[in-house]
């Protein structure tokens, strides 16, 4: 691949988004993306590619904000995130056990009370007790840097989704030093301007039943994979010409038909459990690339027409109240090339914990191992220890070097000027 001899400036250059999906501890996987992203393919590049638009729900709404806080940095993004995932000890992060997953009932009836906490803040509760995993979040970044890149130019937005529990719509919280165009005409879609912080992140991350639901201005949300795991249709408002999205569920397992469970079968509760948070979280990413193709498809024909009335016919219809008319937008789509639910379940059973291995939690952990069988998707969510994350970011990257060509051609054209 040859070098470009002339990196473009922003405003000579498409507007670049990446989109982060959601997925707990598989997000893991996203941190080595990032990696392959901003050191080999930079180098091969001859600079660092310049990402506009960084969008991501719940633990893709953490990664957004880390490339977001780090934006004048591009050169140590990886690494530091790689390493953030590699020093977590599960035990330590969060806490569960019997009794903790005996309350699930509680939580499915609603009958959980608001926990106040000594912050002020308050919660309503989940399965996972998450107060350590919190305080990593709130220091593992500098928060300031977000508006302080965003004023500097270094990026344009960043946009996380959240649920809004008590209308079940999905917020798109945005930071942005440009106004927020306007939205989606989906009732059940609103964009709110905002300074992105912590609980704003939090809120995203929140995983319905496993995680609390977090207050962010008297209301409660939670995990914004609900209604918008991968949150694809804020890049595309907020003026994207290339999207680079980065899946956390592979090619095989979206497109999987739907499998019935045998009468003569009896499902665990921890098999269970992950297959109502895979519906929770379902990801509609290949339904939105889907309808983004057909319009880029109608886009080109029309273009290939040359026919200038009926050009300015089509953008005056498919402007209405969005800020500008459809047009072509190119994507790539990285995913794992293994099922991280049953990696999930072969890592527990190892029993390669990067703490001691001991403890209620990861005895019961390995209990689930056993119920779920391969089909481990819940551990997949939950497993925040340092070994099983070095795994994960290790496929990231290496998924993504076996893309290096496509990605470079993809890419080229978006190398930011020094």
């Amino acid at each position: 691949m040859s070098r470009p001899t002339q990196p473009k400036r922003r405003s000579d250059r498409p507007k670049l988004a990446i989109v982060f999906s959601g997925g707990g501890a598989r997000g893991a996987y996203e941190a080595g993306v990032i990696k392959y992203l901003r050191e080999d393919l930079a180098g091969d590049l001859g600079g660092h590619i310049g990402i506009d638009i960084i969008c991501g729900t719940s633990v893709g709404a953490l990664h957004a904000c880390f490339l977001a806080s780090l934006a004048d940095i591009p050169g140590q993004q990886g690494k530091l995130a790689v390493q953030r995932w590699e020093e977590l000890v599960l035990e330590e992060i969060v806490s569960f056990g019997i009794k903790d997953f005996i309350r699930l009932p509680r939580l499915l009836l609603g009958r959980a009370q608001v926990q106040e906490m000594e912050s002020g803040e308050r919660r309503l509760p989940g399965v996972i007790q998450t107060k350590n995993l919190e305080k990593l979040v709130r220091r593992m970044m500098p928060w300031t840097g977000i508006r302080r890149n965003l004023e500097a130019g270094h990026m344009e937005s960043l946009a996380i989704s959240a649920t809004d529990i008590a209308s079940g719509k999905t917020v798109v919280f945005v930071d942005s030093e440009k106004p927020v165009p306007p939205w989606s005409a989906d009732p059940h879609v609103r964009a709110l301007p905002v300074r992105i912080g912590p609980r704003q992140c939090l809120a995203s991350a929140a995983i319905p039943l496993l995680f609390p639901a977090v207050e962010v201005n008297e209301r409660f949300y939670c995990d914004g994979g609900l209604r918008q795991n991968t949150p694809l249709s804020p890049a595309l408002r907020l003026g994207a010409d290339k999207v680079l999205v980065v899946a956390l569920m592979n090619e095989k397992e979206r497109s999987a038909p739907v499998d019935l469970v045998s009468p003569t079968s009896s499902p665990g509760a921890a098999f269970l459990i992950g297959k109502i948070l895979n519906a929770f979280l379902l990801d509609h990413l290949d339904y939105d690339l889907h309808r983004m193709r057909r319009l880029n498809d109608l886009m080109r024909a029309i273009e290939e027409l040359g026919d200038e009335k009926l050009k300015a016919r089509v953008r005056q219809l498919t402007t209405g109240g969005r800020c500008s008319p459809y047009k072509i937008v190119e994507e790539k789509v990285l995913a794992p090339s293994v099922d991280l639910g049953k990696l999930a379940a072969e890592f527990v059973r190892s029993g390669r914990f990067k703490g001691s291995g001991g403890g209620a939690g990861i005895r019961m952990l390995r209990r689930l191992a056993t119920d779920a069988g391969d089909e481990a998707d819940l551990l997949s969510y939950i497993m925040f220890d340092g070994n099983f994350a070095m795994e994960l970011a290790q496929i990231g990257y290496e998924d993504t070097r076996r893309r290096h060509d496509e990605l470079c051609r993809f890419l080229v054209d978006c190398v930011e000027k020094e």
